[in-house]
């Protein structure tokens, strides 16, 4: 059947608030919609609904001709509103291969935001989950969610384009590990508890640090902040004796000048013994520490432009890994694509072919019934057992090669199958499962 896809992200330009309208981000608004879908449509196509922050699309599989604007208006219906007018330069529709070729960029991390992030394949098997439980997904959309996350599986694999740092907290969590190794047993010490401290540290959390210390001039949001990294509040007048414990400082405050000095850190290393390097995180605007404190020994003193050069670096490299994944996208969406159009091709032939075999069989069985009463139920049952066996040897060889004329050139598969249809007698009903076969005799095949 043939598939659709249609929605609004932040790649067609769409702005929060018109993400807003079709989001169904939580479990209950999305089985709403879904349910709103299949009523609507009863039951005559398959969907899966994917709705984040940054996207809201349908993917659908019918024989129905569905509009993209009945489909948008399905969802507005399930949020309860109705002006679709102001969505339409924001909605973008995809159909066939092109369809199945953005659902494999996105589950791979091509279509988002920030290049190459992971979580979106969980969010895409979510919402097949979803869909597959609300019955909306058939022999269609199993195929092609299950081929999707098969491909994010395979470039997470070969390419690991989510590698790299991508915010100021990323990448420094990134030097820190390049330098300690691992986190455990390591300190933090926060001097400001902004935004971006706060961003940092969690990014050195999930490094693994043991403990995290925050000092700020108003100590109750010191106290908030540590408590939400589980870490403890220090006030701000003591944190240069807190240096000495630190092996990992992020320095974010408003000061107008510098508030760690040379001669600080100095007496800092002499306490220390150079026991391990000391990194510091200058993310302030004006700098907190000194620019000659990254000329000590055992001191890795990075500043804002560091940190940002770090970035840009990595984000090249994830675009260079990213035209190898578009690639590699490409070229399996095709493949999918010849895989479903041989299927559809070969799928009426074959179930003919089997249909008219089936037929035969029965129809001979029950003659057979009839001039050998005396076989006992169990001597019947190993009769339909080879019956079976014998349909499914002879009829391999031509599903092989009726699946390989349905995947050749289309104008020479539409000849081959044609002639596959002659050569078997398929276009004329010749044998006819009789009335009287009994429905052990009809039930031949069906267990395969």
């Amino acid at each position: 059947m043939p598939l659709t896809v249609v929605g609004l992200s932040h790649s067609t330009g769409a702005p929060v608030e018109m993400r807003e309208r079709l989001a169904f981000t939580s479990s209950g608004a999305l089985q709403r919609a879904l349910a709103y879908f299949k009523d609507a449509l009863r039951n005559e196509a398959e969907c899966v609904l994917i709705s984040t922050c940054n996207r809201t699309e349908w993917f659908v599989s019918s024989a129905l001709e569905i509009s993209s604007d009945s489909l948008i208006e399905i969802l507005l219906s399930a949020r309860g509103e109705g002006n679709l007018d102001d969505l339409r330069p924001y909605l973008n529709e995809r159909r066939g291969h092109k369809a199945a070729e953005h659902l494999f960029r996105v589950a791979s991390g091509l279509d988002s935001m920030i290049l190459g992030e992971t979580d979106v394949a969980r969010q895409v098997k979510e919402a097949y989950a979803t869909a597959t439980e609300a019955g909306l997904c058939g022999p269609n959309l199993n195929s092609l969610f299950h081929e999707a996350l098969r491909v994010a599986k395979r470039i997470r694999t070969e390419l690991d384009l989510g590698r790299g740092a991508f915010s100021v907290g990323h990448a420094a969590a990134d030097v820190a590990r390049n330098i300690f190794g691992a986190g455990s047993g390591r300190t933090v010490l926060l001097l400001g508890a902004g935004d971006m401290s706060e961003t940092t540290a969690r990014h050195l959390t999930s490094f693994g640090v043991s403990s995290i210390l925050v000092a700020n001039r108003t100590y109750d949001r010191a106290i908030q902040l540590a408590e939400s990294l589980n870490g403890r509040a220090i006030h701000y007048d003591r944190f240069p004796e807190f240096l000495a414990t630190a092996d990992i400082v992020i320095s974010s405050t408003s000061s107008p000048h510098p508030i760690v000095t040379r001669v600080m850190v100095e007496n800092v290393l002499k306490k220390r013994r150079r026991r391990d390097p000391l990194f510091l995180i200058d993310i302030a605007v004006p700098r907190d520490i000194e620019s000659s404190v990254g000329e000590l020994d055992d001191v890795y003193l990075y500043d804002i432009d560091d940190l940002q050069q770090l970035i840009e670096s990595d984000l090249a490299e994830r675009r260079r890994r990213a035209v190898h994944a578009e690639t590699m996208i490409h070229e399996e969406a095709r493949a999918y694509t010849a895989r479903q159009k041989s299927r559809e091709a070969a799928t009426p032939i074959l179930n003919s072919l089997r249909s008219k075999q089936r037929a035969i069989f029965a129809s001979e069985l029950t003659r057979l019934q009839k001039r050998l009463p005396h076989l006992s139920p169990e001597d019947w049952k190993a009769i339909e057992a080879f019956a079976t066996a014998v349909e499914n040897k002879t009829l391999h060889s031509p599903t092989v090669k009726i699946k390989e004329y349905a995947a050749g050139d289309a104008e020479d598969s539409a000849m081959k199958i044609a002639a596959a249809r002659e050569l078997f007698g398929l276009d004329n009903e010749e044998v006819k499962p009789s009335d009287e076969i009994p429905a052990s005799m009809q039930a031949i095949g069906e267990r395969q």
